[in-house]
C-alpha cells in the first residue's frame, strides 16, 4: 500500500496514440483520478487525440507527442514534469525507454514486452488476445497495479462539450438540413488499422437514409476525396438531405456526433467517441481476431455490432488484399434496418403513435 510520504504526486498517463485508443482508457484514468484526488495528473497524448481531453475533469494537463521525436527528446520532455509516477498504457519501446530515460521512479509497464518487462517496476501480465480482453478492461488493470479500485462510475466517461460549441454545430446543421427528422451519421473512413466498408456501400446506405431523415457524412480534411466519392453518387434531390463536414477538429466532431440519432462507422476512432457522448452506434467489424468487438467494441450500452461473415472454412485472419471483399459481405439492408430500428426507439410515445412501427422502414425502401 501506499503510505503518506510515497503517495504518488505527480503522475504521467501515457496513452500517445489513437483517438479510440484513449477513450478507451478513460475509465481507467478515471479510476486513478478517484483513488489519488490530490495528485497531479498529466496525460501524454498523440496529437490526433490530444483536443479530446480539452476541459475534462481527469486531467490537470496535457503533453503533446511529437512522433517524430526519438525516446532521448521524449525523455527529455518528461524530465520537466518531475514526475514520480508514470503509466504506460500504450507500452511501446519508444515510450518505455523515455519514462526511464526520465527518472521517473514508479514504472506500471505491459510485462509481455520487452522493454516494459526490463524497464517497468510494475509491471502487467494480462494477455490481451489469448482470450481477446477488451481495451478498457486491460487499462483497468493499470489502474489496479497502481491500487486503484475501478467502480462503476469510471465506466460511463463523459466528453466535455461546452455549451456554445453545441449551439454552434446545432446551428450549422440545422442551417444546411434543417431540423426535420432522424440525423443519421455516416463516417466512411478510417485510419486503416482496422477494415472498412466500401465506400460504394456507404454511399447507398445515405441514399436509403436520406428517404426518411436527414444525414450528415463526416470525415477529416484528408479524407474528403473520400466523402466527394460518395457526394457523386447522390442524386440532386438527395444531396438536399445529405451534407457533408470535413472541416472539424476533435471536439467538433464529438459535438455532431452527440447530436446524431445513430452513426455508422468502422471501427475507428470516431465509433468510440459516440460512445462518450450516447449516440448509439451501427459499428462495422472485421472477422480478423486482432479487429474483434470483443477487444474493441464501443463504450456504453444499446449499440449495433456488425461483424462481416466467413466463408466456411475460411481463415479468419484475413490478409488486407481482401479486405473489402470480406467486408460488403455486411449488407447494407442489415445496416440500414440496425440505424432505422434506432430511429423508431427514439421517437418519443407521442411520435410513436402518429408513425406506425413500418412507416420509416417503408420510406427508406
Amino acid at each position: 500500500m501506499w503510505s503518506k510520504t510515497t503517495k504518488p504526486r505527480r503522475i504521467v498517463l501515457v496513452r500517445n496514440d489513437g483517438i479510440g485508443d484513449l477513450v478507451l482508457t478513460l475509465p481507467a484514468m478515471a479510476a486513478i483520478r478517484r483513488q489519488f484526488p490530490d495528485a497531479h495528473l498529466t496525460a501524454l497524448l498523440g496529437p490526433g487525440a490530444a483536443g479530446l481531453l480539452d476541459g475534462s475533469h481527469l486531467i490537470d494537463g496535457t503533453i503533446v507527442d511529437d512522433p517524430s521525436h526519438g525516446h532521448f527528446q521524449l525523455a527529455a520532455r518528461l524530465r520537466q514534469g518531475r514526475f514520480d509516477t508514470a503509466v504506460v498504457f500504450n507500452s511501446k519501446s519508444r515510450n518505455c525507454r523515455a519514462i526511464w530515460l526520465a527518472g521517473i521512479p514508479t514504472r506500471v509497464c505491459w510485462g509481455y514486452t520487452p522493454l516494459g518487462m526490463l524497464l517497468g517496476n510494475r509491471r502487467i501480465f494480462v494477455h490481451r488476445s489469448r482470450p481477446p480482453i477488451h481495451e478498457s478492461a486491460f487499462c483497468l488493470e493499470f489502474a489496479r497495479r497502481l491500487e486503484a479500485q475501478p467502480q462503476s462510475t469510471d465506466f460511463a466517461p463523459q466528453l466535455a462539450i461546452d455549451t456554445p460549441l453545441r449551439a454552434q454545430i446545432a446551428s450549422r446543421i440545422a442551417g444546411e438540413l434543417g431540423t426535420s427528422g432522424p440525423l443519421f451519421g455516416v463516417h466512411p473512413g478510417d485510419k486503416g488499422s482496422a477494415y472498412n466498408w466500401p465506400a460504394s456501400q456507404y454511399a447507398e446506405l445515405a441514399i436509403r437514409l436520406a428517404r426518411v431523415g436527414r444525414v450528415i457524412v463526416t470525415g477529416k480534411q484528408l479524407e474528403r476525396p473520400l466523402l466527394e466519392q460518395i457526394r457523386s453518387q447522390l442524386s440532386d434531390e438527395t444531396r438536399k438531405r445529405v451534407g457533408l463536414l470535413w472541416n472539424l477538429d476533435l471536439l467538433e466532431l464529438a459535438a455532431v456526433i452527440e447530436q446524431q440519432t445513430s452513426l455508422t462507422v468502422g471501427s475507428t476512432g470516431p465509433m468510440h467517441v459516440a460512445g462518450i457522448v450516447g449516440t448509439k452506434v451501427v459499428a462495422l467489424f472485421s472477422p480478423h481476431p486482432c479487429h474483434s468487438p470483443k477487444k474493441w467494441a464501443p463504450l456504453g450500452d444499446g449499440h449495433t455490432l456488425l461483424v462481416a461473415p466467413l466463408e466456411a472454412g475460411e481463415d479468419p485472419y484475413v490478409p488486407r488484399a481482401k479486405s473489402a471483399a470480406v467486408m460488403a459481405r455486411i449488407s447494407v439492408e442489415q445496416v440500414l434496418e440496425a440505424n432505422l430500428r434506432i430511429a423508431r426507439d427514439s421517437l418519443g410515445p407521442a411520435a410513436a403513435r402518429v408513425h406506425a412501427p413500418g412507416d420509416i422502414a417503408q420510406q427508406a425502401a
